[in-house]
C-alpha cells in the first residue's frame, strides 16, 4: 500500500473514531403502537422525528414514573420479524434497562399509579443489524467512504450500518391523559467503536433515546443542569 494511501486510511480511522455513534435518520415509518398518529408533528431540533408534547402540562409537578415493560410493535418489513424470540427479548430488555438507568437519575421509579406520577411506555418497531465487514470497509477506505456518504445524502443513512426505530408515549398515571407521543429512527455512524458487534448501532440508539428522554423531561421541569444526550 503506498505511503499516502496508508496515511489517508489512518486519518479516516481517527476521524471516524470521533464521529457520533448514531445519528437521526431522515424519516421514520410508524406502526400501530400509538392510538392517534394525527397528533404527531415534525419534531424540533433535539426531539424525535415525529413528536407531540401536550401544551400547558405542569411537568414540574411530576416526581415519579411508572416505566412499563418495553414491547415490540413490528413493522411489516422489519428485520425483527426474522430474529428469534430470544433476540427480540434481548433488545426489549436492553432498551428497558437503558430507560430505567436514565430516568432514575431525576425521578423515583414506582410500580403503582398515584398523584404526580407519569406512566412511560416505549415500543421497538424496527431493528436492523449492521453488516460488519462491509461496514468496516466503508468506514476506512476512502473511495468506499465517499460512496457511503453519497448514500447518506440520497437516503438518509450510510451503507451497511445498523438502524433502529421506536415509538413512545407518556400519560398521567391517574387520569390517562396523553402528555407525550413520539416516533423516531436512528442509524449508525461510521466509527470503529463497536465494529465487532452487529447490533452495536441498535444498542447505541437505545442509549441515546434513554438519555434524550431524561434530558427532555429534566428541561421541561425547569432544571438547568440537565445532561445532554451524546
Amino acid at each position: 500500500m503506498p505511503i499516502i494511501h496508508r496515511i489517508t486510511v489512518i486519518i479516516l480511522v481517527l476521524l471516524s473514531a470521533g464521529c457520533a455513534r448514531t445519528y437521526q435518520a431522515r424519516y421514520v415509518e410508524t406502526s400501530h403502537f400509538l392510538d392517534d398518529y394525527s397528533l404527531l408533528k415534525d419534531g424540533e431540533d433535539g426531539d424525535a422525528l415525529l413528536s407531540f408534547w401536550k401544551e400547558g402540562t405542569n411537568w414540574a409537578a411530576y416526581k415519579k414514573i411508572i416505566l412499563e415493560p418495553v414491547i415490540t410493535s413490528k413493522l411489516p418489513d422489519s428485520d425483527l420479524n426474522e430474529m428469534t424470540h430470544a433476540e427480540n427479548h434481548r433488545l426489549t430488555e436492553l432498551f428497558e434497562y437503558r430507560m430505567r438507568e436514565a430516568l432514575k437519575k431525576n425521578f423515583t421509579l414506582v410500580a403503582h399509579p398515584g398523584p404526580n406520577t407519569l406512566r412511560v411506555q416505549f415500543a421497538i418497531t424496527d431493528a436492523e443489524s449492521s453488516i460488519l465487514l462491509l461496514d468496516f470497509y466503508t468506514a476506512v477506505y476512502p473511495s468506499a467512504r465517499a460512496l457511503s456518504l453519497l448514500k447518506r445524502l440520497a437516503t438518509g443513512t450510510e451503507s451497511f450500518v445498523g438502524k433502529a426505530s421506536v415509538e413512545g408515549k407518556i400519560i398521567d398515571s391517574q387520569t390517562g391523559e396523553l402528555l407525550m407521543a413520539s416516533a423516531d429512527c436512528r442509524a449508525g455512524g461510521k466509527t470503529i467503536m463497536g465494529a465487532f458487534d452487529s447490533l452495536d448501532d441498535v444498542e447505541q440508539a437505545y442509549q441515546y433515546w434513554a438519555s434524550q428522554l431524561n434530558y427532555q423531561l429534566c428541561r421541561k421541569q425547569g432544571h438547568t443542569d440537565c445532561p445532554e444526550p451524546e
